[in-house]
């Protein structure tokens, strides 16, 4: 089992000196919460950046893979006009399995953006709920400091007889402290959300689909000749 100090070193960020010094500074404590709440909304602030370049790079993917499905259209519709409908076959193909690409990186794209709202919406509780403790922690400061004045007359700091001293006291209050937020922070529960999700293309060699799509074609391209 972890000595005192070693968890104490794990739960703060004070040096062990401070700590044992003011390990119930209200002050004290309020002020490691609020550094805390600034590297979490200092990390939703960067997520949020992330998610949103990401989803522009998708969008853009899949803007360029349309066009590529457009090409691969009029390419098919040529060979039929030459009747080559072996080349139209492929450019059916191919058709196909681009829109299934721009789908996906579309899919993606939406994903992004709901991923950048949620954490849009959580960055504001997080920045709200930090002014509102930051408001508190000088209520609190103003308080301690007026508790400090009353309080001018202490007990020694070592024990004497069976009687505990500051000292002793203190530590058994830290320990016991410190077990508390052990006792919490394991039923406390945090999970990730995030996932990924995306549609595997279809086989280019489909005969069901790619014939469906020829035969649209032919449709489009007799259509023009009537």
């Amino acid at each position: 089992m972890s000595s005192i100090f070693d968890r104490i070193a794990n739960l703060t960020k004070a040096s062990l000196h401070e700590v044992l010094n003011k390990m119930e500074d209200p002050v004290l404590m309020t002020g490691q919460y609020l550094r805390n709440l600034e590297e979490d909304i200092d990390t939703a602030e960067k997520m949020i950046k992330e998610q949103q370049i990401a989803a522009t790079v998708q969008e853009r993917k899949s803007a360029d893979i349309a066009h590529l499905a457009k090409q691969s259209e009029v390419r098919a519709l040529t060979a039929l006009e030459n009747g080559d409908e072996v080349t139209a076959r492929h450019a059916a193909a191919e058709k196909i399995r681009y829109e299934e690409q721009a789908q996906q990186y579309a899919n993606e794209a939406k994903e992004a953006h709901d991923r950048v709202a949620e954490l849009e919406v959580r960055l504001a509780e997080g920045k709200a709920e930090y002014a509102r403790l930051k408001e508190k922690r000088n209520e609190l400061a103003a308080r301690a400091r007026k508790a400090q004045v009353k309080s001018e007359t202490k007990r020694p700091n070592f024990s004497y007889g069976i009687e505990s001293g500051d000292a002793a006291r203190g530590f058994e209050r830290m320990e016991e402290k410190i077990l508390d937020w052990e006792a919490r922070q394991e039923v406390a529960g945090s999970g990730a959300y995030y996932g990924s999700t995306g549609n595997a293309s279809g086989d280019a060699t489909q005969s069901a689909a790619v014939n469906d799509e020829l035969e649209r074609l032919k449709e489009q391209l007799s259509s023009r000749h009537s």
